[in-house]
């Protein structure tokens, strides 16, 4: 009797053992899987209905990539434009996830995009188009004055956005409330294109150039670097401090680095246009414009 209550109770706590140890192994193995970040590389993602892509923005806080279509002409007001929404690793979720030939939505050449808060900002010929960032639901446009071709939008870091308008060279800051300030209207701008907001000031590139601007706060323009190739687009910041901007007439994809140098990250791409970029894996988001092509390629 004594053999068995020993035996019993062995039982009991080698059982308890066991419970716990693989409770604790689960606890622990899911807490590394929350705090590890999604990983996927490098794809290609193409016919899939994608029209005239311009831009791509990544939304680290929903974890996908949002791609503008034209969707034909860049300066007609068709109505027809179109967001869509790609999972990491290329696989497409909702193609006309805003659409413009949505009887509540307008939205006819959408370019470049920025997320501040709650809210997406797209650029669209003549006006800035506000968006919720989880629904994409209309919530108003942002008329610019004498607006033509509004290009390009990047997060401001003190509230709202800034905006090129790439014909009238001139840079615009929209403010948290919806109000319109010139920061700088001047053709020494060269068409200007890509915009991205930084610790160290705003920068950009123009589409009538190959030079790399920094726009100081009371509108001046100093020359930080000159690329191999002119038609410059999209510009972002990347994790290690590089700027990564794309060239349509180098068909390629330079990298400004810290040390002042520029250096070709890729080429023998087709009309590379807005680029975006994943923070999370280091990944170069480039739509092809002519190609009605993604392609996503590791920014080393």
């Amino acid at each position: 009797m004594r053999i068995r209550r020993l035996l019993a109770v062995t039982f009991i706590f080698v059982a308890l053992f066991i419970c716990i140890h693989s409770f604790t192994g689960c606890k622990n193995s899911k807490e590394v899987e929350a705090k590890t970040p999604p990983t996927s590389g490098e794809f290609n993602l193409g016919d899939v209905g994608f029209k005239t892509p311009e831009s791509v923005l990544y939304d680290a806080e929903a974890d996908v990539y949002l791609v503008s279509n034209i969707n034909g002409s860049a300066l007609e007001e068709d109505g027809n434009g179109f967001i869509s929404r790609i999972q990491p690793g290329g696989k497409l979720l909702d193609l006309k996830w805003i659409d413009g030939s949505a009887e509540d939505v307008t939205l006819n050449a959408p370019k470049g995009m920025a997320i501040t808060g709650d809210q997406l900002y797209v650029g669209d010929i003549t006006v800035v188009r506000i968006f919720d960032r989880e629904t994409g639901k209309p919530m108003g446009d942002i008329p610019i004055p004498n607006g033509t071709f509004v290009n390009d939008v990047t997060a401001a870091p003190h509230g709202g956005v800034f905006v090129t308008d790439t014909q009238t060279n001139s840079i615009f800051h929209l403010n948290p409330a919806g109000g319109v300030n010139e920061v700088i209207s001047d053709e020494k701008l060269n068409n200007p294109n890509g915009l991205t907001a930084t610790k160290d000031g705003l920068f950009m590139v123009p589409f009538g150039g190959n030079q790399v601007f920094r726009i100081g706060e009371n509108g001046e323009v100093v020359v930080k670097a000159e690329a191999p190739s002119g038609g410059l687009d999209g510009l972002e910041l990347a994790n290690d401090g590089r700027l990564l901007f794309s060239s349509w007439e180098g068909s390629a994809v330079y990298s400004f680095g810290t040390d002042g140098a520029v250096s070709t990250l890729f080429d023998s791409l087709s009309a590379p246009a807005d680029i975006g970029y994943d923070s999370k894996r280091n990944l170069v988001l480039i739509p092809l414009f002519k190609d009605d092509k993604v392609v996503a390629k590791d920014a080393g």
